[in-house]
């Protein structure tokens, strides 16, 4: 079997284009959306997150240390008074601000709803821990602190 030595040329179409406000009718193949003004780089619409802030789920810590060190550190969580090793290391300032127990936010807000903290569970809400905390914790009731049973018909 030969095969052609040429690729087919694609075929230009009268198209509309997408960016919004512009609705310019150009000629292009079937899959271009913007007409050539609108392809330019300074067209395009880029979204960018905000970066993190690390101190909602670690702690900052200011040393000048040298050497490796290991430091005992108590959990940041309510009623936990768990202590922890953390390793120090030169040049590094971001360590875990919970013990291994509760680094997991699950089994934080699980440990925050068995004391009866629903307030701190909808301070980390409003701090955007994470946008999980809705789906880890389902339906809770907050005057109760009871979770609702939905029924699932079939």
């Amino acid at each position: 079997m030969q095969l052609p030595k040429s690729r087919r040329r694609q075929k230009l179409r009268e198209k509309k284009c997408q960016y919004p406000g512009c609705g310019k009718i150009f000629f292009g193949i079937h899959i271009s959306k913007y007409c050539p003004e609108h392809r330019q780089d300074r067209y395009r619409i880029r979204k960018r997150t905000k970066p993190e802030d690390v101190n909602i789920k670690n702690q900052t810590y200011k040393h000048n240390y040298t050497e490796v060190v290991t430091m005992v550190l108590n959990c940041a969580l309510e009623e936990c008074n768990n202590q922890f090793e953390v390793k120090i290391y030169p040049r590094q300032y971001v360590y875990p601000k919970y013990c291994p127990e509760h680094r997991n936010e699950y089994k934080r807000i699980r440990h925050l709803e068995r004391i009866d903290r629903f307030d701190l569970i909808e301070e980390m809400k409003k701090q955007g821990e994470s946008g999980d905390v809705e789906a880890i914790l389902g339906n809770v009731d907050e005057e109760s602190g009871t979770k609702e049973v939905e029924d699932i018909v079939a």
